[in-house]
């Protein structure tokens, strides 16, 4: 009965009020961003835990923070929440969840994801953040990472499932290079002639490469590749494509028609010109 009437004093709004003076408010110690009031106040944790809530069919993206509370509830994802919109946010009665009371606090920011301890209730707030701080007292547990617009736009009830976001991105494989047993760090370019040597290099390649004229080493590919030869001046460190054909990696300085690849960033020209100035050498290409 007690949880009844409760329910039915949330009307308008989902949280308790109290005036209580001196009370943390929400951005007390918070990292947040003002420039755009479009989306989120509260900057979401880099290490924090990324999940889902299902809206029917909208999913609202979020994170999750490492407090006492979030920890309790990402241990039982995935989760029903019945939720319901209110003025400011969408918010329902869940189970009881351990807190810090240090956590405690007053108000919002807008985006907030909380857990109220006076009820408890799970919300997700999105508007009146510069109002809030009349309603407490409750645990922020993370923040959505979506336009405040896309949970605003919802109205009514829902059975709210929340879960973690294992959809991550994989990064792009990029291409690596070696000298020898030395990994070096390029600068590849961004053309047709760079992007045929990745396939190539999927399957890792190798080149037999030979010194030639005191200023670079050079070795062929195995088979033509694309190519926009333009007249060049070369420098320590540039890698080109020469006739098609020929991979060119130069230690002193050249002028040529050739087609630029890329240039090595992490070597001075001293340490280029001890790895490539030796003797013939074995230039190794991969994706990783």
């Amino acid at each position: 009965m007690m949880m009844i009437l409760a329910i039915l004093m949330m009307l308008s709004v989902c949280m308790t009020t109290s005036a209580e003076s001196g009370k943390r408010v929400a951005k007390d110690g918070a990292q947040m961003q003002t420039d755009d009031p479009t989306m989120p106040t509260r900057l979401p944790p880099e290490n924090g835990t990324k999940i889902l809530l299902h809206f029917g069919d909208t999913v609202i993206p979020g994170v999750l923070n490492d407090s006492e509370t979030a920890q309790a509830l990402i241990a039982k994802l995935p989760y029903i929440q019945h939720m319901s919109r209110y003025s400011h946010d969408f918010c329902g009665v869940t189970e009881d969840l351990p807190y810090n009371e240090e956590e405690e606090h007053y108000g919002w920011l807008n985006g907030d994801i909380d857990y109220a301890t006076d009820a408890p209730y799970f919300t997700i707030l999105f508007e009146d953040q510069d109002e809030s701080e009349i309603y407490g007292s409750q645990v922020n547990i993370g923040v959505i990472t979506c336009p405040l617009s896309d949970i605003a736009a919802l109205n009514g009830s829902y059975d709210v499932l929340i879960e973690l976001d294992e959809s991550e991105e994989e990064e792009e494989p990029m291409m690596q290079m070696k000298i020898n047993d030395t990994p070096v760090t390029v600068a590849w370019e961004d053309n047709e002639s760079v992007s045929a040597l990745k396939e190539l290099a999927a399957n890792d390649l190798t080149i037999q490469m030979s010194m030639y004229g005191g200023f670079e080493q050079v070795g062929s590919i195995g088979q033509r590749l694309p190519s926009s030869d333009v007249q060049t001046s070369t420098s320590s460190g540039d890698i080109v494509l020469y006739s098609s054909n020929q991979l060119v990696v130069f230690y002193g300085s050249n002028s040529w028609a050739y087609t630029r690849l890329g240039h090595i960033t992490d070597k001075t020209s001293d340490e280029i010109r001890m790895l490539l100035s030796n003797g013939d050498v074995t230039i190794t290409l991969s994706m990783k």
